[in-house]
């Protein structure tokens, strides 16, 4: 865990200066080395790109680490401090960038005055809430650390690092409980990777020792910061494996990523809502898909609840599709018919529409109702309600399941017609979905046959998402030419934009009975028949 200070000189990469009390967004990557009592830092001027190093003031750090009682952000490599001392005091979210261990973070700080020791900041408070499911966060150390810098600078005196000697004592009060020194490489973003490793190799020769990427907090708190998250990993799974492993897996494998998502969302990065809801339509379709190994009354249950945080999500995500969909739609429109007025009018509504649709969606995930689905999640990826039947050989117990799906996308496929109600192919799209989200949920037990049909049926799937994607955009269409204050050149080009879009839906009707033919050919189900 770094105690870096981004002043003029500092490693890493920063946001621009974020208004006061906003908080800001800082990209770490570091290597930490285990260090005894004695340790001298070697000459590293002439490492690599190293031309000369340059000593910084001795710095005294004081920081409160904050967590649950059971150490739930500890233990997702999550770390939460309120750090007084040095050029970055205040509060610092520090949250794994990759794969856990890999040493690069994001650090999200907020200015000292954004709460007291023991008062986590609301905006802090609520980006963790997936990991937390609103479990009271409390100091559970304070670390005293004396901190002495140094700067890498290459030949024309930039920095290219900190290497930072810490001596670190773990207090209560103002009585010592442990004390331990360690080194931090803090590297800038922009380093080709292995660019320092001749620093880290004179480090080494020296007797540093490379480390597992600890902070100091979990060495700290000891053994139980590295205890297994609240979530398992999803476990191996094989065609001999009990169905209740698949299920298993399954359920740890998309409840961690809707946690992933649900971080995203509260960041507003790009394409996170979709994720989120990606996620939360996986985890209802495989317990539908799975309802023969599930306790009934349970699996539906949850699905009620998934779908409801499904359709808080979506009102958002359909708006950021549309308004991308009728941005390039103006984009096409001939200057003759002025479409500027049209343009103007798409992005004005769908904006207002989708900043609304955001701010419901967040409402939602800030509900008790959400906290309490969060909880019911991670207790079925932890423990699932089975039946009897879970018992069963993957081989044997999963391929009905998929025909099940298959058979009701059959049933659909075969009533269409090219004047058929668009919401007539829309449910055929959906039952399309629970095919794909079917071969996906059992490919990791019966493999290559069960990705084969499921790359069978994406392309079903993306034709009538495209179908969908129209036909909404279509009815806004009619929507917005009929609203008030349209002018008349407007109107003219919302109308040849609503042409448009029905004729990308007659296509796609029309490239459906083509797709059809190939996609539901035998040979693509010979497995499901076994």
């Amino acid at each position: 865990m770094s105690e870096q200070q981004p002043d003029e000189h500092s490693a890493g990469t920063e946001d621009p200066q974020p208004p006061s009390g906003a908080v800001s967004t800082y990209r770490e990557v570091e290597r930490k080395f285990r260090v005894h009592g004695l340790f001298r830092v070697p000459d590293l001027a002439g490492a690599g790109p190293v031309a000369t190093t340059q000593e910084r003031e001795v710095l005294q750090l004081a920081a409160s680490y904050h967590d649950t009682s059971d150490l739930r952000l500890a233990r997702e490599g999550v770390t939460l401090r309120r750090r007084e001392g040095g050029h970055d005091a205040g509060w610092h979210l520090k949250l794994p960038v990759g794969e856990l261990g890999s040493g690069a973070r994001d650090e999200l700080r907020l200015p000292l005055e954004a709460g007291a020791v023991g008062s986590v900041p609301t905006e802090l408070r609520e980006l963790v809430t997936a990991y937390t499911r609103g479990a009271e966060l409390r100091v559970v150390a304070t670390l005293r650390t004396e901190r002495t810098p140094l700067a890498l600078l290459d030949a024309e005196g930039a920095e290219l690092a900190e290497l930072t000697d810490d001596t670190v004592s773990v207090v209560d009060g103002e009585r010592v409980l442990v004390r331990f020194r360690e080194l931090e490489l803090e590297e800038h973003a922009e380093l080709e990777p292995g660019a320092l490793d001749e620093v880290v190799a004179r480090l080494g020769r020296a007797g540093a020792v490379p480390g597992e990427f600890v902070s100091k907090a979990v060495r700290a708190l000891g053994p139980l910061a590295t205890a297994p998250s609240d979530v398992p990993e999803p476990p191996e799974v094989s065609p001999k494996s009990p169905a209740e492993v698949l299920v298993r897996r399954h359920l740890a494998t998309h409840v961690r990523a809707l946690r992933v998502a649900d971080l995203g969302v509260r960041r507003g990065e790009d394409d996170a809502v979709h994720q989120m809801r990606v996620s939360a339509r996986r985890l209802r379709s495989g317990l539908r898909v799975f309802r023969p190994l599930l306790d009934r009354e349970w699996a539906d249950a949850l699905r009620a609840e998934l779908g409801w945080m499904a359709e808080e999500l979506g009102a958002a995500r359909d708006l950021e599709v549309l308004r991308e969909r009728l941005e390039a739609a103006t984009s096409w429109l001939p200057d003759s018919v002025e479409p500027l007025a049209a343009r103007t009018l798409v992005d004005t509504t769908l904006t207002e529409r989708f900043d609304r649709a955001r701010e419901e969606a967040l409402e939602a995930l800030r509900s008790e109702r959400y906290t309490a689905l969060l909880d019911a999640l991670v207790a079925a990826a932890a423990e699932p309600k089975l039946t009897e039947a879970a018992a069963e050989p993957c081989a044997s117990a999963l391929p009905p399941l998929v025909s099940a799906a298959w058979k009701r996308l059959a049933k659909d496929a075969k009533h269409l017609h090219l004047e058929g109600h668009d919401d007539d192919w829309h449910e055929t799209r959906k039952a399309a979905k629970q095919v794909r989200y079917a071969c996906d949920a059992v490919a990791p037990a019966l493999g290559r046959p069960a990705k084969a049909l499921a790359k069978q049926v994406t392309r079903v799937t993306e034709l009538l998402g495209e179908h969908q994607d129209a036909a909404i955009a279509a009815d806004v269409l009619v929507e917005l030419a009929a609203g008030p204050h349209v002018s008349g050149r407007a109107g003219f080009a919302l109308g040849l934009m609503h042409r448009d879009q029905r004729d990308a839906v007659h296509l796609a009707r029309v490239e459906f009975g083509h797709v059809w033919r190939g996609v539901s050919a035998s040979r693509h189900r010979a497995w499901l028949r076994r």
